[in-house]
């Protein structure tokens, strides 16, 4: 038995908290079927996990362990598409009417409602009645089956003193050598059967390389176990989720999360629990997030009914658990613990019958046990409002735990942990990643250098500099970085650009037409490294120290000196005479080959044409500046890329047609916002807009405070002062 001390949200005495074990493992009891087992493993253990089990329970020649079934059913948009298929109806028009149905679990009853208040469902129906006459029986049967990505079970060894294998309780088939059940997951749960969900979850991947790194390179002989241990109470931790750092923090890194952290100020375990059960869709909609806010800032008063203080204390009075109905079951109703457990099961599957006999036995417990009458309704009517949706404590602990593990490792090591968090990042993901990282902490990503990057990004942990991955420059490819890597472990470090190509080339021995010109298959052999690679890496500054570059405009000289040494000379469209002493050219170059650059924004707009316009109108201000609470209102100047454009509709309330606005989104280096035009100025703008993505744009804006995204944004002023590079 471990023991776990956490703090509590009232008071700074600690709560036990058991980890107890099994011993006699799990035994079907009053509450009518087996618990599910869930455990979450490393996403590159799970294989490993699997293959254990098999050699485990597979013994004496005898098969037991196999995989749980899953089936996909026939919906109401599918099962329309299907019938009106066969009967020839216009794909177009089917299309059209299944898109008005949002909710693909419509019944067929939902349907007929839908036609009652949509004259086109309703005349669709009226047109082909024949179809919804198929489909009545055809609904939510079986359309395909596969195999459930965890589930694993496993059977006894014996059963009424007969060895049996897993064939003796259910059908099994083989798929692609696994034995996979006929049933389904919710089959084999009714029919007794002990179902292992056995997860991969990348999180725990990247958090455990994250501790290999820290303990290589400070010694502080950190584990995952040492820290739950722990109190759970660093306050650093807390700190930067309270502000909004929650990039590459398991569960907590969606703006919607972080917008309710931030709102929330977690304070404590409890509060990331809380927030893991509560940030869920029926949740949000009944205001149980907002409810909780309000009691943790202490502008609600929490209100505890008879007998409840002990099963709500730690989330003010709101009921956020199951198992918080469970126990208030138990300790105000007289419920045993199963019991508690069923009237849980009952009212989320809206077992109406069921839950009416539980709320007589309820009331009638809660009266033995001296709660007043009034008191006993009020916490029943609870009890049904809320049971049907509420989340299940033990997972929403495990999912918080592993949430503050990654906020500790964030907070006590930064740069290793921004390390594990880039290499494992999507595109999409590198930018928010780098913005935080700059904000809260001195870690920096830099440069890939030709001696120091690698095939992942390369740490230097004295001076926190992240080199940027060769991997990561477009088109460089495995093969290619593996070649130089290798090259430079066997040789030393490369001097110069010549130097590099010279021994990078050495068993090619070709001259080149230009950067494009393509090997032949016994080139590509000799040598995976071509001529196009070698002008990504100089456009990506993998050659600025070797070569002694002091600016991004100086890398054209590079780029000579390669030309020259493979062979062939630049052709001006690639590299024109206006644009090679622009800072910005060759930042967006960069760019474009990695994903990682900086640009000087300020100098773009200093040089601008319409700066002159603007002077005295507005202050030129930073993406970063914009979001801050003191700018709502005012006027900006803004220099920044336009990374995407998407153009949105909505009915105007004032004329009752259709208008078209656009959303930018705009980026600085590691900063990026949002950039609102509406139909107004965006008649007026459309025109410079279209074609503009990847552009540079210069503009004034007015900052305004956006209900939706929970910050700032900006809106393109009336005057549509507007320049694209």
């Amino acid at each position: 038995m471990r023991v776990t001390k956490i703090q509590e949200h009232h008071t700074k005495h600690p709560v036990k908290v058991l980890d107890c074990f099994v011993g006699s493992g799990y035994v079907k009891t009053e509450h009518g079927s087996l618990p599910d087992v869930d455990n979450d493993f490393q996403s590159d253990k799970r294989q490993e996990v699997k293959e254990y089990i098999e050699r485990r329970y597979n013994h004496d020649g005898k098969q037991r362990v196999f995989s749980a079934g899953t089936f996909t059913t026939l919906k109401a948009k599918a099962v329309i598409k299907d019938v009106a298929r066969t009967m020839r109806i216009s794909p177009s028009l089917v299309n059209y009417l299944t898109a008005i149905i949002e909710d693909d679990g419509a019944d067929y009853t939902e349907i007929f409602k839908l036609a009652a208040s949509n004259r086109k469902i309703a005349k669709f129906i009226h047109d082909y009645p024949q179809l919804f006459e198929d489909i009545r029986t055809l609904m939510f049967q079986p359309r395909s089956s596969s195999v459930h990505a965890s589930a694993l079970l496993v059977t006894p060894d014996d059963m009424d003193g007969e060895d049996v294998e897993c064939f003796d309780f259910v059908p099994i088939k083989k798929v692609d050598d696994i034995l996979v059940s006929e049933n389904s997951g919710y089959d084999l749960d009714e029919l007794g059967l002990l179902k292992n969900d056995c997860l991969a979850t990348k999180e725990l991947s990247k958090l455990h390389q994250t501790f290999d790194l820290i303990n290589e390179h400070y010694g502080a002989g950190l584990t995952m176990e040492g820290v739950v241990e722990s109190d759970l109470a660093n306050e650093r931790a807390y700190e930067l989720l309270r502000q909004g750092c929650t990039q590459n923090v398991f569960q907590l890194s969606s703006r919607g999360m972080t917008k309710f952290l931030v709102e929330m100020q977690p304070t404590c375990i409890h509060d990331l629990i809380a927030a893991n059960a509560l940030f869920r869709p029926a949740t949000l909609e009944n205001g149980s997030t907002e409810a909780y806010v309000d009691r943790k800032k202490g502008l609600v008063a929490p209100t505890y009914l008879w007998g409840t203080y002990n099963a709500l204390n730690d989330t003010f009075g709101l009921i956020t658990y199951q198992e918080q109905v469970a126990q208030i079951a138990r300790e105000v109703g007289g419920f045993s613990l199963g019991e508690g457990v069923k009237l849980v099961k009952f009212i989320s599957k809206k077992k109406a019958e069921k839950i009416q006999a539980m709320r007589e036995k309820f009331l009638k417990g809660a009266k033995e046990n001296g709660c007043p009458i009034e008191d006993a309704i009020a916490i029943w009517q609870q009890i049904e409002a809320c049971g049907s949706y509420l989340f299940n404590k033990s997972h929403a602990t495990a999912y918080a735990v592993t949430s503050y593990i990654g906020a500790f490792l964030k907070a006590q090591y930064p740069t290793a942990f921004y390390t594990v968090a880039l290499e494992w990042a999507d595109d999409k993901e590198l930018i928010p990643i780098m913005s935080e990282m700059e904000a809260c902490s001195n870690a920096k990503v830099v440069s890939p250098d030709i001696n120091k990057s690698a095939m992942s990004f390369y740490t230097d942990y004295e001076t926190n500099q992240i080199f940027w991955s060769l991997s990561r420059i477009k088109m460089v490819g495995t093969k290619a970085v593996d070649w130089i890597i290798n090259e430079r472990n066997k040789n030393g470090e490369f001097t110069s650009i010549n130097n590099f190509i010279e021994r990078i080339f050495k068993y090619k021995l070709k001259k080149y037409q230009y950067w494009d010109d393509p090997d032949n298959e016994d080139e590509v052999q000799r040598c995976p490294v071509n001529a196009r690679h070698v002008l990504n890496l100089i456009l990506a500054g993998c050659f600025d120290k070797i070569e002694n570059a002091l600016s991004v405009v100086e890398r054209y000289a590079i780029v000579e000196k390669a030309a020259e040494t493979l062979g062939f000379e630049i052709k001006q469209k690639d590299f024109p005479d206006d644009l090679r002493n622009k800072h910005y050219f060759w930042s967006q170059q960069q760019i474009k080959v990695s994903g990682l650059g900086a640009i000087d924004y300020k100098r773009i707009y200093d040089n601008s044409a319409i700066k002159e316009q603007i002077r005295g109108r507005a202050a030129y201000t930073t993406l970063k500046d914009s979001l801050s609470e003191d700018k709502d209102g005012r006027k900006a100047a803004i220099a920044a890329t336009i990374v995407e454009m998407e153009e949105k509709k909505f009915t105007s309330k004032k004329t009752g047609e259709q208008e078209v606005f656009c959303k930018v989104t705009l980026q600085q280096n590691n900063d990026m916002a949002e950039l609102v035009i509406w139909p107004e100025e965006y008649r007026n703008a459309r025109a410079l807009l279209i074609g503009a993505k990847n552009k540079l744009i210069i503009c004034m804006a007015t900052v305004k405070y956006s209900d939706y995204v929970g910050h700032n944004n900006l809106q393109l002023t009336r005057n549509n002062f507007i320049e694209i590079i």
